[in-house]
């Protein structure tokens, strides 16, 4: 059975998004199934049969009420040059794929290497006490300069003091982002927003123009948690989005830390209480590393084994479907070597917006790799 496009794979997975009655636990039971999106809406028809859905959601899907919302979004990728993850991308980072409710794609910009990296979240209060931020950004240090990849959600406050602890370090950032791709907000973060851009990984499940309603935070959490190995709270009240991220990552089995503060201040309640019931204590980086070490140490020899496989990996053959502009800066790059866009540019003598739609295109259909910079590469 021939393999479907990365195009087909694209329109599979926004389909599933825009559809009404579908959520994250149900398109993953049915990707699980058919193993690809694109497979599962070509087979859309025996879904209930399979026992994969209702009647009434088989209905709904069938009638295509989410098409046009789909043509729409895809269009905005390609003139927005807006660079996608899907769920059965090699990039897609396995950990989160094997929680209950994964994202079908997200939006990224960035460095995508950074989702193979061992991670730590870091959640806390917005409103920050100077202890909390300085606690925050020494452990990020020492946890990032280690090689761990700092994980959290572009708010002010503690999740400030995370990212800009950890972008200029080894193990880098990743921000998640509680709006579309191409907002920045909160607006006092604009600076993070470029730092990050160049040196890290900003990333969203949400589409482009999706503005900061309350109910998207939580919501992206799952994602925070469900790319790392355990979960820091550094500052944050009984109730609250951190204890919520918390909650998430006992649900997903992960370690949760938490840093200890004065019993008579409120928004130290949440992790008094975590700690209560049962999370690491935490008062400097080594009592994180300790405890992830042994999970480390036993992906270590594995994770070489695939990166030595990557690097050994023959340039690939290019798809017969492709224009011949595509072809031609297809053959320009290299698996090895990026190439910045100005120099592509001028190896083919094309406008800028030309060779900004190609480009597109080939990430579109998985063949190029876009770095931070506007450095492109093929993809193994």
């Amino acid at each position: 059975m021939p393999g479907m496009s990365r195009e087909e794979e694209l329109f599979a997975c926004m389909a599933f998004v825009k559809a009404k009655g579908f959520g994250p636990r149900t398109w993953q039971k049915i990707f699980n199934k058919y193993g690809s999106p694109a497979r599962a809406l070509e087979n859309c028809r025996h879904w209930q049969e399979e026992g994969l859905v209702r009647k009434d959601q088989l209905k709904n899907f069938i009638s295509k009420s989410w098409a046009r919302e789909t043509e729409r979004e895809l269009e905005l990728i390609v003139r927005k040059g807006l660079s996608v993850i899907l769920w059965n991308d090699p990039e897609y980072p396995e950990g989160l794929r094997q929680t209950s409710d994964a994202p079908a794609m997200m939006y990224y910009r960035g460095d995508t290497s950074l989702l193979k990296n061992y991670s730590l979240a870091v959640v806390g209060s917005r409103q920050s006490s100077g202890y909390g931020q300085e606690m925050a950004m020494n452990i990020c240090r020492d946890i990032s300069s280690a090689g761990m990849t700092i994980v959290s959600g572009f708010a002010y406050g503690i999740d400030r003091q995370a990212h800009l602890a950890s972008v200029d370090n080894p193990g880098g950032t990743i921000a998640v982002l509680g709006t579309g791709i191409d907002l920045i907000y909160p607006a006092m973060n604009r600076d993070l927003w470029i730092r990050i851009a160049e040196k890290g990984l900003i990333l969203t499940e949400f589409c482009p123009g999706t503005k900061p309603d309350p109910g998207n935070f939580p919501y992206r959490n799952r994602i925070i948690s469900g790319l790392s190995l355990g979960v820091l709270v550094v500052q944050s009240a009984i109730k609250s989005g951190s204890m919520i991220t918390a909650r998430l990552a006992l649900d997903q089995n992960k370690e949760v830390f938490a840093v200890p503060g004065a019993v008579n201040m409120d928004n130290y309640e949440g992790c008094n209480h975590l700690i209560k019931q049962g999370a690491y204590l935490v008062q400097c980086a080594d009592d994180i590393l300790e405890v992830l070490a042994p999970m480390v140490k036993a992906t270590a020899s594995s994770e070489h084994v695939r990166r030595q496989k990557l690097k050994n990996t023959s340039k690939p053959v290019l798809p017969e479907d492709l224009s011949h502009d595509e072809k031609e800066l297809a053959g320009l790059l290299t698996c090895q070597k990026l190439l910045h866009i100005d120099e592509l540019t001028k190896k083919t003598g094309w406008s800028s917006q030309v060779i900004s739609q190609v480009l597109v295109m080939l990430e579109i259909k998985g063949l190029i790799r876009r770095s931070p910079g506007m450095y492109y590469s093929l993809r193994n």
